[in-house]
C-alpha cells in the first residue's frame, strides 16, 4: 500500500474537486462530480463553477435551473446547495432524518411549529410553490395567511417556510 504525503493528500484533494485546472465537463456533469455546491446566495453556485470549469456562463446556469436539471435546496447541514436533479431524487431522502431533526430541535423555529400537522403545510404550500417561485419570506406571509384560515393559530411566518423548506 502507497502512503500519501500530506502535500499529495492535499493536491488529490484539489484534484477532486476541480481546483487546480479548470475543467471542460459540461456543468451537470461537473455539479454531480462534486456531489453538489453550496448555494446560499444567488452567485456562490456561480463562483464556485466559473473557477472550476473552462467555459461557464451565468446564462447557462440559469438555464439549467429554469428547466429543472439543477435545482437548488436545502439539502447538506440544511443549507442551500446547486445538485442535479438527479443528483437530488436519491440525495434528498439520505438527508431527510437529519432535517426532521434540526426542524424540530431548532433553536428559532422548533417551538412556533410543535404540533402542526407537516402534511398539511406541504400541502398548503406546494401550490404556493408551483406557481411561481417566492422568498423564504413571502412564503412564510401566504402560509400563515393560509394558517389562519386553517385553525393553525398564529404561528410564526418565518418558521412556517422554514418547516416547509425543512419538507419540501
Amino acid at each position: 500500500m502507497t502512503i500519501m504525503t500530506t502535500r499529495e493528500l492535499n493536491r488529490a484533494t484539489l484534484a477532486r474537486q476541480l481546483l487546480l485546472t479548470r475543467s471542460d465537463l459540461p456543468v451537470v456533469e461537473a455539479v454531480e462530480h462534486l456531489a453538489g455546491l453550496q448555494a446560499q446566495t444567488p452567485h456562490s453556485w456561480y463562483a464556485g463553477l466559473a473557477s472550476r470549469l473552462e467555459y461557464v456562463r451565468p446564462e447557462q446556469i440559469s438555464e439549467l435551473l429554469e428547466h429543472r436539471q439543477l435545482v437548488r435546496l436545502a439539502l447538506m447541514r440544511s443549507t442551500i446547495h446547486l445538485v442535479s436533479a438527479q443528483d437530488c431524487r436519491w440525495m434528498r431522502p439520505l438527508v431527510q432524518p437529519v432535517l426532521d431533526r434540526d426542524l424540530f430541535s431548532n433553536q428559532l423555529h422548533g417551538k412556533p411549529v410543535q404540533g402542526l400537522d407537516m402534511d398539511e403545510l406541504v400541502e398548503a404550500a406546494r401550490p404556493l410553490l408551483e406557481k411561481k417561485p417566492r422568498t423564504s419570506k413571502e412564503l412564510g406571509a401566504l402560509l400563515a395567511e393560509h394558517g389562519e384560515a386553517a385553525g393553525w393559530g398564529e404561528r410564526a411566518p418565518a418558521s412556517l417556510a422554514y418547516a416547509a423548506r425543512n419538507r419540501m
